[in-house]
């Protein structure tokens, strides 16, 4: 993978994050201050948008699905170092409870190993048997 394309994935994974926390900023109420039924809820729709948004990032790209776990890695870093500040300030940014810090960081573990997950089960399934 070229340097480019490396760009091009850390890029579209940071605008992936932008949204989310623009999203969340908006909607985090309803998302994380509405009982476990809808945080699951929520949980399940970013698992399957993030691995539908690599499967369709790749696609584009003409990716090689070996590559996949390197390309989900880059497309999560950017989110990940985001998400660092955006916790530490949790309150101050979206306005919710600080005590939702703790729901609103579980979710992005599950997106997150949802995505490392799907992207390790892609690269196996393409990988050449013995």
């Amino acid at each position: 993978m070229t340097a480019r394309e490396t760009s091009l994935y850390a890029l579209i994974g940071f605008g992936v994050w932008l949204s989310g926390a623009v999203l969340f900023r908006i909607s985090g109420a309803l998302l994380f201050e509405n009982g476990p039924i809808v945080l699951a809820a929520a949980a399940l729709g970013i698992a399957a948008s993030v691995c539908f948004l690599l499967k369709a990032t790749m696609d584009w790209r003409k990716a090689d699905a070996a590559d996949a776990v390197t390309i989900a890695v880059v497309m999560a870093l950017p989110g990940l170092l985001g998400d660092v500040a955006y916790i530490l300030a949790f309150h101050q940014i979206t306005g919710l409870a600080p005590a939702t810090a703790g729901p609103y960081a579980a979710l992005i573990i599950f997106g997150n190993a949802a995505l490392l997950g799907f992207a390790l089960w892609r690269a196996r399934v393409s990988a050449p048997r013995p």
